[in-house]
C-alpha cells in the first residue's frame, strides 16, 4: 500500500508542476513556464510529506531495543 500512495504522490507533484507551466504559457510568461513549474511541484511535494508514509511519522522505521523490534501500539501495553 506504501508504494500505491507513493505512485499518487508523485503524480500529484508533476500533474501540479505541468499546472503551473500551463499557467505561465497561459499568460504569455513562457519565460517562465520552468519556475512556475518547479514552485507548484515543490508546494505539491510539502503539501503531500505526510501522505505517504504509514500513520504515525515513522514511515516504515523499526525501532528496535536490545535486538528486538519495539511494538509502538499503546493499547496492547495493558
Amino acid at each position: 500500500m506504501t508504494r500505491q500512495a507513493a505512485y499518487w504522490r508523485l503524480f500529484l507533484i508533476c500533474l501540479a508542476a505541468a499546472a503551473g507551466e500551463t499557467a505561465a504559457s497561459l499568460m504569455g510568461a513562457y519565460d517562465l513556464g520552468t519556475v512556475a513549474a518547479v514552485i507548484l511541484g515543490a508546494a505539491a511535494y510539502v503539501l503531500t510529506q505526510d501522505a505517504a508514509g504509514p500513520p504515525g511519522g515513522r514511515r516504515g522505521e523499526i525501532r528496535y531495543w536490545r535486538g528486538r523490534p519495539v511494538d509502538d501500539d499503546r493499547s496492547r501495553w495493558n
